[in-house]
């Protein structure tokens, strides 16, 4: 959890109402497609690490609330226009934007997020154009790696697949923090990340093992069918079974033919086996180093550094196809 949860409730209250307010200013039929998202807004753990960051610095309220909303807007926009390049039908339970506005109300909410996160940075009167720009330079590298993401179709190396989350899942998750520090007055510089220690690395294992933790629900149960392996997407658990598993040279063939017919016999052979438990173990090595860095950051942000290697933490004990990991 994340410090002063109270006051966090509160302020993601606050958050839902700016939402409501900016959506409200919005003349334009996108006002229907951006209520029905923030209807179901998800964790908002990227505003979360924003607020609770800005708390621990003492940044005022009006600022650490639209520095949050910010960070969250870029991410959701993000999230909807992955949807259309990946097809997805659903996102938070129901229908995503694509698929029940169509894909041109999509890109243009899309689109107007990325324009609001900037607008809603700008309202920091001091930091307004440093923030923009940090925003700026999270947004280029995650589409950088999020190309990287969808243009791999072969099975990779553990070492690239890392190369690809840090690409495509640190930048925004890096940034909340590291506008707040920025804001705050702690960096100077928004390209500058001495002040803060080991900050980027620590939130790269944690990105890291977020989106490990995402491929072995991808996964596991068998009894649903794995998105990334039906789309050849880069996966922690298909990268260790290509490099470790037994029969990872008929894997590999089946994998590079255009074939799915036999998608559920290899989910069903990986998710049976050791793989999965190294996957797992893997994650927890990456959290484990991790929370030796924490010690190196700033006092005020340790908390903070605290709460998000334990939120991505696996928190329960998982079934795995029969056997308990």
């Amino acid at each position: 959890m994340f410090p002063a949860m109270l006051s966090q409730k509160r302020a993601l209250t606050s958050l839902s109402a700016l939402y409501q307010r900016e959506i409200f200013d919005m003349d334009s039929i996108l006002a229907q497609a951006a209520s029905y998202h923030f209807n179901t807004p998800g964790k908002s753990f990227r505003a979360q690490l924003a607020l609770s960051s800005g708390e621990a610095l003492g940044l005022n309220e009006y600022d650490n609330l639209h520095w949050a909303a910010a960070c969250e807007l870029l991410h959701n926009a993000s999230l909807i226009h992955d949807d259309i390049s990946d097809a997805s039908t659903h996102r938070r339970g129901k229908e995503s934007i694509h698929e029940h506005f169509g894909s041109d109300m999509a890109l243009c909410l899309g689109d107007w997020m990325v324009a609001k996160a900037f607008e809603l940075a700008t309202r920091n009167k001091q930091y307004g154009g440093a923030l923009a720009a940090l925003l700026a330079r999270a947004m280029q590298d995650t589409c950088r790696g999020q190309i990287s993401d969808i243009s791999q179709r072969q099975c990779i190396e553990l070492d690239e697949w890392q190369n690809i989350v840090k690409g495509k899942t640190t930048p925004l998750l890096l940034a909340p923090i590291k506008g707040a520090a920025l804001a705050a007055g702690l960096s100077q510089h928004s390209d500058s990340l001495e002040p803060l220690g080991t900050l980027e690395t620590l939130v790269g294992l944690c990105g890291l093992a977020y989106q490990g933790l995402n491929d072995i629900e991808d996964i596991i149960p068998s009894s649903h069918r794995s998105c990334d392996m039906e789309g050849r997407k880069p996966n922690l658990v298909v990268s260790l079974f290509f490099k470790q598993g037994i029969g990872k040279v008929e894997f590999n063939t089946w994998y590079q033919a255009a074939d799915n017919s036999h998608l559920f016999h290899w989910q069903r052979r990986i998710a049976c086996s050791d793989i999965v438990l190294k996957a797992y173990q893997t994650v927890d090595f990456w959290l484990l180093q991790a929370a030796e860095q924490i010690s190196d950051l700033p006092m005020e942000l340790q908390p903070v550094a605290y709460s998000l290697v334990e939120s991505v933490r696996p928190k329960t004990t998982v079934n795995i196809e029969g056997w308990i990991a």
